[in-house]
């Protein structure tokens, strides 16, 4: 073999081969992807097929190939049972010919945009380009320049047909900060907003919006509003418990009573894991714990008090965690927190309803004490729920009196 033929035999790409060559195989119904390397000769009864398959692409070549024990190189795996031997070729590289029919036209994305600001656009666009280009009777428009700014979306157009280029359109509201600069977008703080308030966090939220071929924002940008929004509600938070504090003591007045006059709470901790809630755990494999208190003088049970334990941080546990990472989470702990930021608001708590394993009860009492003095006490009532499963599994345990005679 000489000459062109040659130098193409092993070119990527090049058809495939068929050769005939003489093996010591015993076997005839082996897989043989290459071919034969063996120079002896088989006796003249028994032959088997070896044949030249062109280059796999990098798909077929990981069904074909096993990574060697020196990391350098690929092997066939059980090619032991083959009468020759196999030789593999590394795969092909991915040109640019296979990313076409994921950048046609057919595939496009979404945006997210004011809608009456989109039809203000649309007017002023046509506008501006009659007073621009009065000679350019049917214009087409189509994106020059699009900036993203979080959800939102700032649009420059230009017609194809003549020149005009119009202004920069903003299609999201802004926030207005009183400081100058760029402004946020309100789309951005209310998304925000939402998935604080639901089970996702800001992964799963970003895996949402590029499901809907939304183009998400950025992780650092999510993690920055987050931040803002959280601080945000949290000061909302403070200043709606310190408006149903004002009410009671108002509530109080009107009945004739002291403004300071004590009230009935009920108290429970929620933790962050999955099992904490079996009755068959062991241990806390939670890393965080939330304490909430709610008023039980009316049917509405507003929340008058809750605390936050952390041990984790996004960045580090030095930054925001409250709490050594080796202590365990107690619901005291988040009671003695409670009671003082009750305490703060000059409300007294005399009955305090909780579940029977906790101890929430004793710290929000040495929190009453250290503000109010240490003869205010504060009892603890046991709820219905954990009540009632307690009086039937004893009901379980007990001995029949029959058994008894």
């Amino acid at each position: 073999m000489k000459g062109k033929r040659k130098r193409n035999k092993f070119k990527v790409g090049n058809q495939a081969f068929l050769f005939r060559f003489d093996s010591l195989a015993t076997n005839p119904d082996y897989n043989g992807v290459a071919p034969s390397t063996a120079p002896s000769t088989p006796p003249s009864t028994q032959t088997t097929e070896s044949l030249w398959l062109p280059r796999l692409n990098e798909k077929d070549f990981k069904l074909y190939s096993k990574e060697s024990y020196d990391k350098k190189s690929y092997v066939a795996p059980q090619t032991e049972k083959c009468a020759t031997t196999v030789k593999l070729l590394r795969p092909h590289k991915v040109s640019d010919d296979y990313l076409d029919e994921y950048l046609g036209d057919t595939n496009t994305e979404n945006r997210t945009v004011d809608r009456d600001l989109n039809i203000l656009m649309m007017n002023n666009l046509i506008i501006c380009h009659i007073n621009e280009s009065p000679h350019c009777n049917v214009p087409h428009f189509e994106l020059v320049q699009e900036t993203q700014w979080g959800l939102g979306w700032i649009w420059e157009l230009k017609c194809t047909k003549c020149k005009f280029i119009s202004e920069k359109y903003k299609l999201f509201r802004e926030i207005e900060t009183g400081r100058p600069g760029r402004k946020s977008a309100s789309i951005n703080y209310g998304f925000q907003t939402g998935v604080i308030n639901s089970n996702i966090g800001n992964d799963s939220a970003r895996v949402l919006l590029t499901s809907s071929c939304i183009p998400p924002m950025a992780r650092t940008t999510m993690q920055r509003i987050t931040n803002n929004v959280c601080d945000k509600v949290v000061k909302l938070a403070n200043e709606e418990t310190k408006k149903v504090v004002e009410n009671f003591k108002r509530r109080n007045e009107t009945l004739g009573l002291n403004k300071n006059s004590p009230i009935k709470l009920q108290m429970d901790g929620t933790y962050q894991s999955v099992y904490i809630k079996s009755r068959h755990k062991m241990g806390q494999n939670a890393s965080q714990a939330i304490g909430i208190a709610c008023e039980n003088e009316t049917d509405s049970h507003d929340v008058i008090g809750l605390h936050l334990i952390n041990k984790l941080c996004w960045v580090g546990a030095w930054l925001r965690a409250n709490t050594n990472r080796y202590d365990p989470l107690s619901e005291k702990d988040l009671g003695y927190e409670i009671g003082k930021k009750i305490a703060t608001n000059e409300l007294l708590v005399d009955y305090c309803t909780t579940d029977g394993d906790a101890k929430s009860v004793k710290g929000l009492q040495e929190a009453m004490q250290e503000v109010f003095g240490p003869l205010w006490s504060v009892n603890r009532l046991a709820d219905t729920i954990h009540r009632g499963q307690s009086q039937f599994r004893e009901g379980i345990r007990a001995v029949p009196v029959c058994s008894l005679v």
